[in-house]
């Protein structure tokens, strides 16, 4: 057997349950000496070595472990989204599934985490959101034989990987706003400088935002391009810059709905009417977009936690079932922030 044995191995070689295993594992007495023997000769046949998160049983059922890494928490909105398509599916097994959340301050800490999970084999499967791990940490996973799967970004080196076109998204968001008569549109960013975490959707969405302008034959004016950190914050300063141009936009497009709430906030500080004076569109569409009215793009957030967890699981039962890793193409969804000026 050249993959690590795991504990549907044992349970296949004894003839019993992966219930029965766990129990030996656990030196339950709730067990026949006969299974018990049987167990424990797999074991050793197999080389088996039960990890720290096979060890985390019930007295009926086998609790896996599964962890989540992504970049501290600034996105965590769009991340909740995921989280919560992750637990909708785990939801819905037979068995019970328990999540282990990591929160990487810097590509160097997520490196150092990384390393702990690996070193302690802490969960059977992982979840990497919004960050681009090294071939040497792929090959480090891949030799711990704890599957992985990647979320977010459709360009990562990271393989596998389930994520949506960032730059197709942002042409869209872009030319429906152009299709409704805008000329003069701003856009709303992040700071480049996140690529730190080898993670390019900041600058993907820009250029899909450039893209759209260039193939419409429009100047790309760079007094309406205000960058700065990712939050409501930063989105709301940005907006009143925009505003204060002697030429102000007719329309934002913010790169996400939590900026684009911002700048709904600022327009409205400063006496301006949205969408009367000005149009704006988010990026994500979370839930609160639909209760605020917000036109945005839909990048299927909740189904990429869905089917990043089903990846896991077929993986960690080694079914010959295929998990569709292609998420759906963003598409814009209008609301009530943006209006037709042509």
């Amino acid at each position: 057997m050249s993959a690590k044995p795991t504990i549907y191995d044992v349970a296949e070689e004894a003839g019993v349950g992966i219930g029965t295993v766990s129990r030996v594992l656990n030196n339950s007495t709730n067990v026949s000496e006969r299974s018990r023997l049987r167990v424990q000769q797999a074991i050793r046949k197999l080389g088996f070595k039960p990890s720290s998160a096979a060890r985390k049983l019930s007295r009926q059922t086998r609790i896996h472990n599964l962890g989540v890494i992504t970049q501290s928490f600034n996105s965590y909105y769009s991340f909740a989204e995921r989280l919560r398509g992750v637990q909708a599916f785990l939801s819905e097994q037979d068995e019970k599934y328990e999540l282990i959340l990591y929160n990487a301050s810097s590509r160097d800490n997520a490196a150092e985490q990384l390393k702990a999970i690996i070193r302690d084999a802490a969960v059977e499967g992982l979840m990497i959101i919004d960050i681009d791990l090294s071939a040497e940490e792929q090959k480090a996973l891949r030799q711990a034989n704890i599957p992985y799967i990647g979320v977010n970004n459709s360009t990562a080196s990271l393989s596998p990987n389930i994520g949506a076109d960032n730059h197709e998204g942002a042409r869209l968001a872009t030319q429906y706003l152009i299709d409704n008569g805008h000329r003069h549109i701003a856009y709303i960013g992040d700071f480049f400088v996140d690529e730190r975490f080898g993670f390019t959707t900041s600058h993907e969405r820009y250029n899909g935002y450039r893209t759209a302008l260039e193939t419409n034959g429009f100047a790309h004016n760079e007094d309406f391009v205000k960058l700065g950190e990712h939050g409501y914050d930063a989105a709301h300063q940005s907006t009143l810059e925009l505003i204060a141009l002697p030429h102000r936009p007719t329309a934002i497009f913010a790169m996400s709905d939590t900026q684009a709430l911002g700048c709904m906030a600022a327009l409205r500080q400063c006496g301006l009417d949205v969408p009367a004076d000005v149009s704006v569109m988010g990026y994500d569409d979370l839930e609160i977009s639909k209760h605020t009215g917000l036109t945005t793009v839909r990048q299927h957030l909740e189904l990429s936690g869905r089917r990043g967890a089903a990846y896991l699981l077929h993986t960690l039962k080694r079914t010959t079932s295929d998990v569709n890793l292609t998420l759906p193409q963003p598409v814009v969804i209008p609301r009530q922030t943006t209006r037709d000026i042509g």
